[in-house]
């Protein structure tokens, strides 16, 4: 066996009796189910990252030992097994995944030397004194020329010992369920962010690095984990309202201003646009706030929103025809996105009160990632979740009423992809 299956078997043992001791509830087969789990998972996201040398010989399926096991693809292994033993023993599954995830980064850390001895996982190459050396033939092909490179491996391993030592001393003041996981998630996440800066063995999905996707993920899901167990409620609503009004509509603002900015049309139309998009929908509010025709300018109550929204909808729909007399292709496939997403809500509402917050947002990134197409603008749908949650904080929405709100979104934005081919 080499040393890199060995220091993987270390860690793995230290990890059961780490485990195994500190909660009972969890049985050796138990755990041997969530090792086998991540070990499938690690070993299940690398080969996908290796269809070609997997297909040229170059990859072993089999041959973990070799080393090829990818962290996120392990997380979610554990992730998921935790969810089937919660299942099974009813066990709320936050508490199961306090009680694992708290070592995880220790067994992380002590993973992550193997590295050393497999020449992999070093980093660009470095003049600074503890960079290692690489033999010739496990460098990368393009940088053949140099011979150090940083040690990445141990930066991460280091980050990871000292993630361990944060989670341990919260465990001590603190067994709020959720917590140690919802630290853990955020810590690895910018560890990982931080390492991917430095690291040159990346795998791309849609022109983003797979673990800078991934890593953004359990971010916002940490983000999420840690408002929710946050105690201090007159924060936790000063938050919500920062995602619910600043952040929705700075999205919303950025979205108009990057299709006026694009839409190729003459001065007069972009001015006419606005005024209809954004001016006039934004002024009526402010008058029907002002003369009690509706409460507040979040329109809470769902019986008030009709006639707002009847006025708002002309003004869309204006648009719209505005935006088909300038023939121009992505001005009329936005607008009709626009007034069909608000249309179904405005109908919805006589009935049920749906998100419009999530409407807004939803069709704003979609907007901004349309127009711009850079790969990175993506990310920005893991707000939604923050905004979706911001709702739910200030008792504005329910999940349901949020969830519809984004879906309805996303089936008019499919709907007017699929119908209007230019």
């Amino acid at each position: 066996m080499s040393i890199y299956g060995l220091l993987i078997g270390i860690a793995v043992v230290l990890g059961i009796e780490l485990i195994r001791r500190s909660y009972k509830k969890l049985t050796y087969l138990n755990i041997l189910c969530i090792v086998l789990s991540a070990l499938i998972g690690a070993r299940a996201l690398f080969l996908l990252h290796n269809l070609e040398e997997i297909k040229q010989g170059t990859v072993r399926v089999f041959s973990v030992w070799d080393g090829g096991l990818a962290f996120y693809g392990g997380l979610i292994g554990i992730l998921l097994s935790l969810l089937l033993i919660s299942k099974y023993k009813k066990i709320k599954l936050l508490e199961l995944t306090d009680s694992v995830l708290i070592f995880l980064p220790l067994i992380h850390a002590i993973g992550r030397i193997g590295n050393f001895f497999n020449y992999e996982l070093y980093g660009k190459p470095t003049p600074l004194p503890w960079g290692i050396y690489i033999p010739v033939e496990y460098r990368i092909a393009t940088l053949k020329e140099f011979s150090h490179f940083h040690p990445v491996f141990l930066y991460e391993s280091i980050l990871n010992i000292l993630s361990f030592l944060i989670l341990f001393f919260v465990r001590k003041k603190s067994n709020q369920k959720g917590l140690i996981t919802g630290i853990y998630f955020v810590n690895y996440a910018l560890i990982r962010l931080f390492m991917n800066t430095l690291r040159i063995d990346k795998e791309f999905f849609i022109n983003l690095e797979t673990s800078d996707i991934l890593s953004c993920i359990f971010l916002v899901f940490g983000i999420l984990l840690l408002l929710i167990n946050m105690k201090n409620e007159a924060l936790k609503n000063s938050i919500a309202h920062f995602l619910s009004k600043i952040v929705t509509l700075s999205l919303v603002f950025t979205s108009i201003l990057s299709l006026l900015l694009n839409s190729k049309v003459s001065l007069e139309l972009n001015i006419l646009l606005a005024l209809f998009t954004l001016l006039i929908p934004i002024l009526t509010m402010i008058l029907f706030k002002k003369f009690g025709i509706t409460s507040d300018l979040n329109v809470t109550n769902r019986e008030e929103r009709p006639k707002l929204f009847t006025v708002i909808s002309i003004s869309l729909l204006i648009s719209l025809f505005i935006s088909l007399f300038t023939s121009q292709p992505t001005l009329i496939l936005i607008y009709a996105i626009l007034n069909l997403s608000f249309f179904w809500g405005f109908l919805i509402t006589f009935f049920w009160k749906i998100s419009f917050h999530m409407i807004w947002s939803t069709t704003a990134i979609f907007v901004i990632i349309y127009i711009w197409q850079i790969p990175q603008l993506y990310l920005l749908t893991l707000l939604l979740p923050l905004i979706g949650w911001s709702r739910l904080q200030l008792k504005r929405h329910t999940l349901p009423q949020v969830l519809v709100g984004f879906f309805l979104t996303i089936s008019c934005i499919l709907i007017v992809l699929t119908l209007l081919k230019f």
